[in-house]
């Protein structure tokens, strides 16, 4: 009797396991191949904890038609690992479970939102006057579309000679801009509807999905947006997700899995890099490396009040530190954590000072001066990587931009990635080689 009990209700091939294995293989049907449900013994599968459940095509499609249905007639998601964020739900898990990640893997959880003095906003003030005057004297000059685009940052962030401080800590809630740096931050909007939002965020984790089949794991774990700027995410396994912090890992996975160990010491430059999300990302994932921005000032100024808030012992060199250097070399800029400076600043660097250049989707938004200007710098300084993710063909009807199939290569590039990306974007890596 003990050994018929122990069988049924203890051993490993007890009845129970035999329904496990049954229920898993069928659950396997609809996982891709980043879903472990293999077993160490014949017709013992489990099935894996949610969080390291991925689905292939036809276990998003259930995924979408029964959420959708749930949040038509419950208002509600079926499961308890996505949510709609609010404003009370910043705390850290004190353990793990199997909906999230344990120890912790997200990104924001290891930021500190430390208030910052007056005088930092002073400081960042003087910058964008600074960053002005320069762009002023080197006669640059912005596309019409750029034109508009700056004059809603100013209006927006500037006021009375200073900084508009409540819309710098807000400046990623709800504001409406031509462009899509901040209007994209509303995908998730307090504006809309509570099943709306719901709907929405199933595109976001639909997504998330597809990529555990593209990048690492372990860097798609860890993609979640900063609280800085107070924008509103879709919560899934722990992680805030937008569609530019989802792309903000699949960038950081194609360099880290193409530049093998190279992320060690480097100087990484991203062109047109917004208010920092990208190298924000980066920076978690390789906190030993220098990371410059090259941006329009009023971008500076919001990149500056980021990146400060996302790592406020970090140091960051601005114009300022720079404005009477005539050229800028490599143990300069490995004094600071981020470099912010305006874009006529490329061509101060000194060759071989940067490792790295970066460039996704704004050279396919600048004049054809402006495009060449930076090819022909990057060319200049001659970096070991120049990484672009931009659109392959002209738009003159938005931008009055050509696409990288016009921008003007002088020397020699080894592709070591040619592709076309989920944003529809040519996506290329080139290693330079010189004459």
């Amino acid at each position: 009797m003990k050994k018929i009990i122990n069988f049924l209700f203890k051993s490993y091939h007890r009845p129970s396991a035999k329904i496990e294995h049954i229920i898993t293989f069928f659950l396997s049907l609809i996982l891709n191949s980043s879903s472990k449900t293999f077993s160490e013994r014949m017709m013992l599968l489990k099935r894996p904890p949610m969080s390291q459940r991925y689905y292939n095509f036809l276990g998003r499609l259930l995924m979408l038609i029964f959420n959708f249905i749930n949040i038509i007639i419950f208002r509600n998601f079926l499961s308890k690992e996505i949510k709609i964020e609010s404003s009370n739900n910043k705390d850290k898990p004190s353990k793990g479970s199997d909906f999230s990640f344990w120890p912790l893997q997200p990104y924001h959880y290891f930021e500190k939102d430390l208030e910052l003095d007056s005088n930092f906003y002073e400081q960042i003030y003087n910058d964008y006057n600074l960053s002005n005057q320069e762009i002023k004297n080197n006669n640059v000059k912005d596309s019409p579309w750029w034109e508009l685009c700056r004059k809603e940052f100013n209006e927006i962030f500037l006021m009375d000679k200073n900084v508009n401080i409540n819309n710098l800590k807000n400046f990623r809630n709800n504001f409406k801009t031509r462009a899509a740096l901040l209007s994209d931050q509303n995908f998730i909007n307090v504006n809309n509807s509570k099943t709306k939002n719901m709907i929405l965020s199933l595109d976001l984790i639909n997504l998330y999905h597809k990529l555990s089949e593209k990048i690492d794991l372990s860097i798609l774990r860890s993609a979640s947006e900063s609280f800085i700027g107070n924008n509103l995410c879709t919560i899934y396994r722990g992680q805030r997700l937008t569609h530019r912090v989802l792309r903000h890992a699949y960038y950081s996975s194609q360099l880290s899995i193409h530049c093998k160990n190279f992320f060690e010491n480097k100087v990484i430059c991203d062109i047109g890099g917004g208010y920092g999300g990208l190298i924000r990302f980066l920076k978690h994932q390789s906190k030993n490396n220098t990371f410059v921005l090259v941006e329009l000032p009023e971008v500076c100024l919001l990149a500056n009040y980021f990146l400060k808030k996302c790592f406020p012992n970090s140091s960051i060199g601005t114009i300022k530190d720079f404005k009477n250097d005539q050229q800028i070399n490599k143990d300069k800029i490995k004094e600071f954590d981020f470099l912010i400076l305006p874009q006529t600043f490329m061509k101060k660097f000194d060759q071989s000072s940067i490792d790295l250049f970066i460039n996704t989707t704004s050279i396919g938004e600048m004049d054809d001066i402006s495009q060449q200007f930076y090819i022909n710098n990057i060319e200049r300084i001659k970096p070991k990587y120049f990484y672009s993710v931009n659109r392959a063909k002209e738009r003159k009807d938005k931008y009055n931009a050509g696409g990288f199939y016009n921008l003007n290569f002088n020397k020699r590039w080894k592709s070591v990635l040619y592709g076309y990306t989920h944003t529809y974007h040519l996506e290329f890596l080139g290693e330079f080689i010189g004459e």
